[in-house]
């Protein structure tokens, strides 16, 4: 195999540099997806102590660029002022004073006592009132040269400072701010951990709940608030509850509506089955026959006319928006109120039509005609004797209202009635009633994909009228 290896390597120069640039790209494909998979709460950790890091080097740097100056302008001023002052007064000489060696020369430049540190070299000429830098083999030195001129002596003084003072000053300063800044490094680390950790708890929550909920398939479940804030976790609690709450109440709609479904269905089906045994077995005349069939007919009819306005409001639910124009709704509702008038006079009902002229809106014909029509045909299902329709501008607001003069509505039942499969069974009883409760709920869809509102309002016994607002369409002059 290393044989085989050696004579690929031999064919190919760039097999091995080609066998290590792969190596190379999976172990870095290996560290970004490990890195990926780190809780956040430890990647957020760990970018705030990076960047803590940075500034405390940037910091670091700083202060001791700043204290080198800081020390070295601070030495020089001690170096000058020491050596004037024993110039002032020899008696205050002493050969090492405070890190700085003194020399006492004459006026001829023969040293008459002190100490020279180890390296300066000798015989340096005299540089009087300035500080002069000397730079040797072994280390650097400054030195300042002040005249004395009192009656004990005549000549000068120097003093040497060598620069390893300060070196021993600034190593002292730079531990202290290593050892400084490791502890608030890791002080900032573990704090700042700690309350990442507290402050991500919510979201915690937010998993913990969405897991058991996704397990118990129990929407009733809501993540507590264990502190009032306002913040954006507070916020993504908030959002998460009222979806929750609306998943709760969708759930409980889409059971209701099964159940109900179900129950309405139990009836026909029951009869279909019921009239077809009856009439595999005991019916023997054409007569017989017909009026089983009629029975039948009339099951299949409704459960037809169910299944369409269930698909009908199955659409709709999944629907956003429709496509709508600009058309003339006073034209659209005489045509609508001609049919129904004819219908009305059929039933000895009386229909008062009351609609202003040039009315205009946008929206989508189709779907309104669909919604005023259930309006229609639930007025003329429950009214004593007469069916009403009318249309008015209100300051922009075009109004529509369908009316009857039947039984009405309960106050307490005016909002629940545009719910799904919602019957109001006190009024709008069996015998009167075949539907099955989804046509105002189509209505108000309807309205609802119009931007438009829908409310109804009832008189027990006296009138019921339902109400229709849309924003009235105004052709602008660059439109004509």
């Amino acid at each position: 195999m290393f044989s085989k290896w050696r004579s690929d390597s031999a064919g190919d120069g760039f097999s091995f540099r080609r066998l290590c640039t792969h190596l190379k790209t999976i172990s870095r494909q290996s560290i970004g997806y490990n890195l990926r998979r780190l809780p956040l709460t430890i990647k957020i950790t760990g970018w705030y102590s990076i960047f803590l890091l940075l500034m405390l080097l940037l910091l670091s740097t700083f202060i001791m660029q700043f204290t080198n100056l800081w020390e070295d302008s601070e030495l020089r001023g001690e170096l000058q002022a020491t050596v004037i002052n024993v110039a002032d007064n020899p008696k205050r000489f002493h050969p090492y004073h405070d890190g700085i060696f003194m020399v006492m020369y004459t006026d001829n430049g023969v040293a008459v006592k002190g100490a020279i540190p180890d390296g300066f070299p000798s015989g340096i000429i005299l540089s009087p009132h300035r500080i002069t830098e000397l730079t040797t083999k072994e280390s650097t030195y400054y030195y300042y040269d002040s005249p004395s001129h009192s009656g004990e002596f005549h000549g000068w003084v120097r003093g040497i400072l060598p620069v390893t003072t300060i070196n021993r000053r600034t190593n002292i300063m730079l531990m202290a701010l290593m050892f400084g800044g490791l502890a608030f490094l890791v002080i900032g680390t573990c704090g700042g951990y700690w309350l990442i950790k507290r402050g991500l708890k919510p979201i915690r929550m937010i998993t913990q709940t969405a897991a058991e909920i996704g397990r118990n398939r129990d929407l009733s479940q809501r993540i507590e608030q264990t502190v009032n804030s306002h913040d954006e976790i507070a916020t993504l609690s908030d959002t998460f509850n009222g979806m929750l709450t609306n998943l709760e109440e969708s759930s409980m709609r889409e059971k209701q509506f099964s159940s109900d479904v179900s129950h309405e269905l139990r009836t026909p089906i029951a009869v279909i089955q019921a009239e077809s045994d009856y009439g595999r077995t005991y019916i023997t005349s054409v007569e017989e026959a017909k009026e089983s069939f009629e029975h039948i007919f009339k099951q299949s009819r409704f459960m037809t006319s169910m299944v369409t306005q269930l698909l009908d409001v199955a659409r709709l639910d999944t629907m956003r928006d429709i496509e709508m124009r600009p058309f003339n709704l006073s034209q659209f509702l005489e045509d609508i109120s001609q049919g129904y008038s004819r219908l009305c006079a059929d039933k000895n009902l009386t229909f008062d039509t009351q609609i202003a002229q040039h009315l205009q809106i946008v929206g989508n014909p189709t779907f309104l005609k669909r919604a005023i029509g259930n309006l229609l045909d639930n007025a003329m299902k429950f009214t004593t004797d007469k069916v009403g329709i009318s249309a008015e501008n209100h300051d922009g607001t075009v109004r529509i209202i369908v009316s009857d003069n039947g039984i009405g509505i309960q106050e307490s039942d005016l909002t629940k009635i545009w719910d799904r499969l919602y019957q109001v069974e006190t009024s709008r009883t069996k015998s009167n009633n075949q539907g099955l409760g989804l046509g105002l709920y189509f209505v108000q869809n309807v309205i609802k994909l119009h931007g438009a509102k829908a409310y109804a309002r009832s008189t027990p016994n006296v009138k019921t009228e339902f109400i229709l607002e849309f924003d009235e369409f105004i052709e602008s002059t660059n439109d004509k």
